[in-house]
């Protein structure tokens, strides 16, 4: 197997090693980018695939600040955690980085209390983690203020749409967990990064859209196309 050539002049921060991670580290590698992965488990299994390993939290912000600094990041990505969400968000915004979202934007996905208040006071349909009825996960992503919807029945894409508008999401991924109940359907959370990695391997095998490039893309501030994010059903 060919390796691909290390891109020492794209350099990205990931906050997180673990099984949850591999899909985007893995595009990074395949993509040539130059990786520093952080996890506090040194046998994070993301770590292979990452240029730079160092044994630091990914809640530990100061010390991820200092790092990024160290390394002269390009961009730094959360690809599966939310709280770190808003740690990535603040160490592009310091370290003058492009970032899809800032970091009032990101301190609010990134808290489930801050997300069901905003969803409270603007009327959008949401319950409790804990509830009866089957649920669903909307995989999106936002370009330029438009949410393009890549999983999910188009009525339940209408209230992930309506959610991330409301926290103000223009860029970027997002994971909406959506609840079908008596009342209808009800947001339960909505998480401003990619979901899982089969959620996002359901979404490119569903519609051509790699969801990895594009965080990737957004993450490094690198132009995407609309046509990237139009549907493209693959052949059976």
């Amino acid at each position: 197997m060919t390796i691909p050539r290390v891109d020492a002049n794209r350099r990205l921060l990931v906050l997180g090693a673990g099984r949850q991670q591999l899909g985007l580290l893995q595009a990074a590698r395949q993509q040539g980018l130059l990786v520093v992965a952080v996890d506090r488990d040194s046998a994070a299994p993301g770590f292979r695939l990452a240029d730079r390993r160092a044994l630091i939290s990914f809640e530990d912000e100061p010390s991820l600040h200092r790092l990024a600094e160290a390394e002269h990041i390009d961009g730094v990505i959360s690809p599966a955690n939310d709280w770190s969400v808003g740690i990535a968000a603040r160490i592009a915004h310091r370290l003058a980085l492009p970032h899809p979202l800032d970091p009032k934007t990101a301190a609010l996905a990134s808290s489930w209390l801050k997300q069901r208040e905003r969803f409270e006071e603007a009327g959008v349909p949401n319950d409790a983690w804990l509830g009866d009825g089957p649920e669903v996960t909307v995989q999106a992503f936002s370009l330029a203020g438009e949410f393009h919807a890549l999983s999910g029945p188009a009525g339940v894409a209408a209230l992930a749409e309506r959610a991330a508008s409301v926290l103000g999401i223009r860029e970027g991924p997002t994971s909406t967990r959506i609840r079908i109940t008596p009342r209808g359907p009800q947001v339960i959370e909505l998480a401003a990064r990619l979901g899982s990695p089969a959620e996002v391997e359901l979404a490119r095998a569903a519609t051509g859209v790699d969801l990895n490039d594009l965080a990737l893309k957004g993450a490094l501030g690198e132009p995407i196309a609309l046509d990237e994010l139009l549907r493209r059903p693959q052949a059976a």
